[in-house]
C-alpha cells in the first residue's frame, strides 16, 4: 500500500446531464471514455487517472488527478450526444472531496 503522502491528489467533478432520453450509467460511462479518448488520446487519457464514480437523478461524479481538471472539464464539455441520441453534460463543481460536491 502506497503511504497517504505519497498518493495523488484527486478533484471531483460533478456534472449533469441534459437531455430528452434517458440513459443507464453504462452509457454515460463509454460516453464520458470516448470523449476522452477523442479529445486527448490514449496516452493523454492514462495521464489524467479518470473514473466515472456514481451517476443518478441526471447528476453523476467523475474524479482525476490534479493536473488534469481542466483537460477532463474540457472532455466533458465537448459531449454532444451518448449512443446517437442528443445528449449534453454542464459542469456544476469541481471539490477536493465527494462530500464538498454533495453539499
Amino acid at each position: 500500500m502506497v503511504k497517504k503522502t505519497l498518493r495523488e491528489k484527486r478533484r471531483y467533478i460533478l456534472f449533469e446531464l441534459t437531455s430528452e432520453e434517458s440513459f443507464k450509467r453504462g452509457e454515460i460511462v463509454t460516453g464520458i471514455w470516448n470523449s476522452c479518448l477523442e479529445f486527448l488520446g490514449e496516452c493523454g487519457v492514462s495521464k489524467t487517472s479518470l473514473w466515472v464514480h456514481e451517476y443518478e437523478d441526471n447528476q453523476g461524479i467523475v474524479s482525476c488527478n490534479t493536473h488534469s481538471v481542466d483537460e477532463v472539464i474540457m472532455c466533458l464539455s465537448l459531449i454532444q450526444g451518448i449512443e446517437k441520441k442528443e445528449a449534453r453534460l454542464r459542469i456544476k463543481g469541481v471539490s477536493g472531496t465527494i462530500r464538498g460536491l454533495k453539499q
